[in-house]
């Protein structure tokens, strides 16, 4: 599907990839009355008999006529066509607001939900790397992305939950954007119902207010996806352009370029026609999805696998043979080979570049300490850090992509696992993206088997979401519903022109007095939306922590730690800056190591997860016990106690009623914990005027077998929730 740029005017190729618009089906409505239109028919599609033949690819295509202007006249002005405009101007703003939307449902409360497990790991590597300024990719916590970009939020923002979900949630929160990079291929009514689906859907909105880095790999692929289909738009609209100067006619791009307003004009392929600028700003955003999760090559193996299923109708277009295109694509290659081989070497070097600068060794971490940007000042140690570097993502890829013989969701071998966590993707998917998924099966069946001629964006869009619902449960070890976004993202696509369809059908039933059909599509309409609104808005807003973990992953806090963490963060505040804080009881929590790589040294890390990320950021000074003898040897309890439940009992005898009790899960409906606050200890502001006494540390930490350490935790999770299930 992605091929390489062509500005070669010579080229004779009409279709090199999926921008078919289909067939018109009956008279185009008008394009500014308020109803829908067909994609611009200067793609490759052949027009119907009564649409315009000159629409181009500069715009959605609209006719020659001007109903806005007759409506006018005759008093009568579209709905809302004083603000939002009419046509493709409409459709741009329409768009474009939509995001700006989607942007305020992934700020409004970001900050609110206690740190997921994942979350508070990165966040926590990522302040290590604040403190020590040495850094080396970490596969486990997936692409280094957004670990260097936290550094600069944490510097502007503070080191607050609201600060490490910034970049995923502006993420999201433009993807819905991405739909205009589609406008040559949909329906005006499909951009918006796009737009729609990206923004709003519980899922990608859940987790695009989460510090994870799926959405961003998901996001950054699909704006890749965008500018290659651009690219082959503004090559076809080169091509017709020349052609018709050749043939003394008016240039396509010029025909459709009729007065549209200043947002029709932007985005405008007579404006914005460069394959090659299109083609490497997607070679860019490729390179950033790798940046941000190694499964971006998984998507790359998706495209592949897509365009094979395509392949067939490209290069079947009726007028010419398959092998007359293939040999026009060979040709132009011998006759050019400087100009694609000068742009493969463009892209290896983008690629190249984004990688090595994200994920390339800082500081101590580095080979000799020269790290990336040491090595300006030492270039001869260049092929060092390079080598250092591939030999990082090498090993990450082994571990992520060399497979695994341990069943997963519980089960005794592979194929019971699969399908386990199989069903769990579809569960997810049916409660909290339902209307999208069935949507996205119409769009697909009506676009694939009803129109005269099926467009291979949808196709090729509907052939890697469904690959990504099969494909990805093979692919995980632990279930979060999380990976439901990669198959969500691309389906949103055919979800679109289902949703057209349904819209187009409650339209066409209200002009015909069709009162039975009005009623059956707002009902399905209300279902729709309601659902996803009732879902969106407790699963996301009311029950981040305490919802089914279809949606909410099992190493969420719940959500009675938010008030606990805010008072001992005042508590550790007000104490005296040599005090102990915060005291970790007893042996599920604490190994008592002295000198481990994370911190606190004494606890068992991936046990207490998020909690380190609360201590570190808040510099509290932690101690531990691991025995009721070790705590009785203590001169004086810190105003602080952290414990498994199952130590309540001890600690009441030894804390009594000087130490409030409260009880919060560290799991989702898992791990009792208590935690013990001195009634009397004072509180204060947690902003300090001075930065408390931190632990100076005169040489790097040794590194440590992270993948061992993970392994446990996944053990320990699985263990969990099998002793859950077992228990009904």
């Amino acid at each position: 599907m992605v091929a390489a740029p062509d500005d070669d005017p010579a080229a004779a190729d009409g279709d090199p990839g999926p921008t078919d618009a289909p067939p018109t089906d009956g008279e185009p409505p008008a394009a500014d009355d308020g109803t829908d239109s067909e994609p611009s028919t200067g793609t490759g599609s052949t027009p119907s008999s009564d649409s315009d033949p000159a629409a181009g690819t500069g715009s959605i295509s609209s006719p020659d006529s001007d109903p806005a202007a007759e409506r006018v006249r005759a008093g009568r002005r579209p709905f809302l066509a004083d603000y939002l405009g009419t046509g493709t101007e409409r459709t741009l703003r329409l768009v474009l607001g939509i995001t700006v939307l989607a942007l305020v449902a992934r700020f409004v409360l970001l900050g609110d939900r206690v740190q997921h497990f994942d979350e508070g790991r990165v966040a926590w590597w990522t302040l290590e790397y604040m403190r020590t300024s040495s850094f080396s990719y970490r596969y486990i916590i997936h692409g280094p992305f957004i670990q260097h970009l936290n550094t600069f939020l944490f510097s502007v923002l503070g080191t607050t939950d609201f600060a490490t979900r910034v970049v995923p949630a502006l993420v999201g929160g433009l993807l819905p954007a991405t739909a205009l990079l589609f406008r040559e291929h949909l329906r005006r009514s499909e951009l918006v119902a796009m737009a729609l689906f990206l923004s709003f859907n519980p899922i990608l909105l859940y987790y695009s207010r989460f510090s994870r880095s799926t959405i961003l790999v998901a996001g950054f692929s699909f704006v890749a996806f965008g500018f290659f289909v651009r690219a082959m738009d503004a090559r076809r609209a080169r091509h017709e352009s020349t052609t018709a100067a050749t043939d003394g006619g008016t240039p396509a791009a010029a025909r459709s370029s009729r007065p549209g307003g200043a947002l029709a004009d932007l985005f405008s392929l007579e404006t914005t026609r460069s394959p090659a600028l299109y083609f490497h700003v997607g070679v860019f955003f490729v390179a950033l999805a790798f940046a941000a999760k190694e499964n971006a090559l998984v998507y790359l193996l998706c495209w592949a696998g897509a365009g094979v299923l395509v392949s067939d109708r490209l290069l079947s277009t009726p007028g010419t043979s398959g092998f007359d295109r293939i040999e026009a694509a060979l040709t132009r290659f011998v006759v050019s080979p400087g100009y694609y081989i000068g742009h493969a070497l463009v892209a290896l070097l983008i690629v190249g570049a984004v990688t090595l600068f994200f994920y390339a060794p800082r500081g101590a971490a580095a080979p000799d300490g020269v790290g990336l940007y040491a090595v300006l000042g030492q270039p001869g140690q260049f092929p060092t850090l390079v080598d250092a570097t591939v030999s990082d993502i090498e090993t990450g890829l082994e571990y992520w992509f060399g497979g695994s013989t341990e069943a997963g969701c519980n089960k005794d071998n592979l194929i019971d696992g699969y399908l386990c966590f199989l069903a769990r993707f579809l569960e997810s998917t049916v409660l909290y993206a339902g209307p999208l998924f069935a949507l996205s099966i119409v769009g697909f069946v009506a676009d694939r088997y009803t129109a005269g001629r099926p467009r291979a964006l949808v196709m090729f869009a509907a052939f890697w979401g469904f690959a990504s619902v099969v494909g990805y449960p093979l692919g995980t070890d632990i279930y979060g519903a999380w990976i439901v976004v990669n198959a969500l993202v691309p389906l949103a696509v055919p979800a679109a022109v289902g949703a057209a369809i349904l819209f187009r059908w409650g339209v066409d039933a209200y002009r015909e007095d069709d009162g039975i059909s009005v009623f059956l599509v707002l009902v399905l309409v209300l279902a729709a939306t309601g659902a996803t609104g009732y879902q969106g808005v407790t699963g996301v807003y009311a029950e981040p922590e305490e919802g089914p973990d279809s949606l909410v992953q099992y190493a969420q806090p719940e959500g009675e730690w938010r008030p606990l963490i805010a008072e001992m963060q005042a508590v550790s505040a007000g104490n005296a800056p040599a005090e102990t804080d915060v005291l970790v009881h007893g042996s599920y929590y604490v190994d008592g190591a002295e000198s481990a790589v994370r911190t606190p040294a004494c606890i068992k890390w991936f046990k207490i997860l998020p909690m380190p990320w609360y201590f570190e950021k808040d510099r509290m000074q932690v101690a531990c016990t691991n025995s009721t003898a070790e705590l009785d040897s203590l001169e004086s309890v810190p105003p602080v106690v952290v414990a498994r439940g199952s130590h309540a009992e001890e600690l009441d005898q030894r804390l009594g009623d000087d130490y409030r009790k409260e009880t919060a899960l560290i799991r989702q409906d898992a791990i009792s914990t208590v935690v013990y606050i001195e009634r009397s200890a004072p509180r204060a502001d947690v902003q300090r005027s001075a930065p408390r006494a931190d632990i100076q540390r005169s040489a790097p930490r040794a590194d440590i077998a992270v993948p061992g350490d993970t392994h446990e935790a996944v053990h320990d999770a699985r263990a969990a929730q099998a002793r859950l299930r077992a228990a009904g």
